[in-house]
């Protein structure tokens, strides 16, 4: 299959290009820079991800459009995954490609009111003005046409492969106190949910398991 991946040069982009390039599958990565390190077997596309017009140029072709676009400067930056989404969404109309595979994360919209009573606080504080960015383009996601798919992982680590357990949202009654995941694990579910097709127009909570 041939995937566009945004945020390929990420921690978690850099192992979902990996992955997907292993299992034979074709990727295209939409960077800022042509000069970006990328697995040299990806075909680089450089451009603004938040340009309706060059997502929909680099996706023709591709069976899906997978995200695992961060933040590094939210001051920067405070609006980056909304006006993706929204690039996302409109380059659909041109392009064709309305699959879409995104990493998002525990404690935005809906999955705040499942986060424990430490971890809960910290979601509404530290990472305030980042998670409603998330949650703003998730309204925009819901009300699109996109066959798209939301991917939940708690706080992200370099662990590797491990165990880990996948339910979706309005499934989920108990969470650790500080949820986790390993970058590893956040990939392969990106990557299977494209591949696979599963999931669409849902949230999936993944988190590693003891």
């Amino acid at each position: 299959m041939r995937f566009l991946v945004l945020g390929a040069t990420g921690r978690t982009g850099v192992l979902l290009v990996k992955k997907a390039l292993d299992q034979g599958h074709q990727i295209s990565a939409l960077v800022r820079s042509a000069g970006a390190t990328v697995d040299p077997r990806a075909q680089i596309v450089s451009g603004d991800v938040t340009d309706a017009t060059v997502i929909a140029k680099a996706a023709r072709g591709h069976d899906a459009i997978i995200s695992a676009l961060g933040v590094k400067s939210i001051s920067e930056t405070p609006t980056l995954i909304t006006d993706t989404v929204r690039a996302v969404v409109e380059s659909a109309k041109t392009s064709g490609v309305d699959r879409f595979v995104i990493l998002s994360a525990f404690g935005v919209g809906d999955s705040l009111g499942k986060a424990s009573f430490l971890a809960g606080p910290l979601f509404r504080t530290v990472l305030r003005k980042k998670y409603a960015d998330k949650a703003a383009s998730e309204v925009l996601l819901r009300a699109s046409d996109l066959k798209w798919t939301l991917e939940y992982p708690g706080a992200l680590n370099n662990r590797g492969d491990s165990r880990c357990t996948e339910a979706v949202l309005e499934d989920v009654t108990k969470t650790p106190i500080f949820p986790s995941t390993s970058r590893a694990n956040a990939a392969d579910f990106l990557l299977r949910s494209a591949v696979e097709g599963t999931f669409i127009r849902r949230t999936v909570v993944v988190m590693d398991s003891k």
